[in-house]
């Protein structure tokens, strides 16, 4: 795999039935924006949830994992990897939607090793400082999220998978996908992206050389008012992108728009970057 400089990814049968489940009723997200109740609850008859460990190197990590109440060998999965605040209430929920689509879904625990708070409700970034930095040096994040394919595979012998991520799970997405063919499709939310300059000028030639080494169908989807990412960098590195590649930038909306436990969730953009994602992954993980 080729060597990236790791700053610059740190952050910052689905498809048909995917338009009639993304979006949620009204009522519910009227208390969206905070921490609210599940848009698919545990219990929810059509999918199953488990709590498994994953074997790593220096010990397991945990994956919490969703999937539908019946699966085949073909049946599609996804790799979910964790934003800032770790495998949270909005990304077990996530999971859960996933997998009431038809995917098996499992988001590995790449913070274990660093036992962090629960990011459940939390507010403060800085208590999360410690295990990000760890996990950067440690560098253990790309054979976490291969492992939790590996978890897939024991289910579904040939279903494709795919990979998600946002904020930092996002960067860290890009990350794994250079160089290999590991995923079948990918999707991630302002992930961090930048060249090396402080000006709104253009990227220097070459800053985004590492993304002319990704094959894998990418999506993307950044806000316009996200303080930490420079959409002209966005722009010029999914240009570069070798496979099949979107973007899509919503002006309006913040870093954070499609987390719909907190008040940088945006209704619109989060729904219609939903919505696009599922379209993605259906087209590229459940065709043959």
């Amino acid at each position: 795999m080729a060597t990236i400089d790791r700053s610059t990814f740190m952050g910052g049968s689905a498809a048909v039935i995917a338009a009639a489940n993304a979006v949620p009723a009204d009522a519910q997200t009227s208390t969206y924006g905070k921490p609210h109740a599940p848009i698919v609850p545990e219990t929810d008859p059509a999918i199953l949830v488990v709590n498994t460990m994953l074997a790593r190197p220096g010990g397991a990590i945990s994956g919490y994992v969703a999937l539908p109440a019946t699966v085949t060998a073909t049946t599609p999965g996804i790799v979910l990897c964790a934003h800032i605040w770790g495998v949270d209430a909005q990304y077990r929920d996530l999971a859960r939607r996933f997998a009431k689509l038809g995917y098996i879904a499992i988001v590995p625990g790449i913070f274990d090793r660093s036992h962090p708070p629960s990011g459940d409700g939390q507010t403060d970034l800085s208590l999360f400082g410690p295990a990000v930095a760890a996990l950067y040096a440690g560098n253990q994040m790309n054979g976490d999220l291969l492992a939790a394919k590996a978890w897939i595979r024991q289910k579904s012998a040939r279903g494709k998978v795919g990979l998600y991520g946002n904020c930092m799970g996002g960067g860290i997405v890009l990350q794994a996908l250079v160089g290999n063919k590991d995923y079948d499709a990918a999707a991630e939310l302002y992930g961090y992206v930048r060249a090396d300059r402080k000006t709104t000028e253009p990227p220097p030639d070459g800053a985004f050389d590492w993304a002319t080494k990704v094959t894998t169908p990418t999506i993307g989807f950044y806000g316009g008012l996200d303080g930490g990412i420079n959409t002209l960098d966005v722009t010029a590195a999914f240009n570069k992108l070798a496979g099949p590649h979107d973007v899509t930038i919503y002006p309006d909306a913040p870093h954070g728009f499609l987390d719909d436990t907190r008040p940088s969730y945006r209704l619109g953009p989060a729904t219609d970057a939903f919505n696009n994602m599922m379209s993605w992954y259906g087209k590229y993980l459940t065709t043959t």
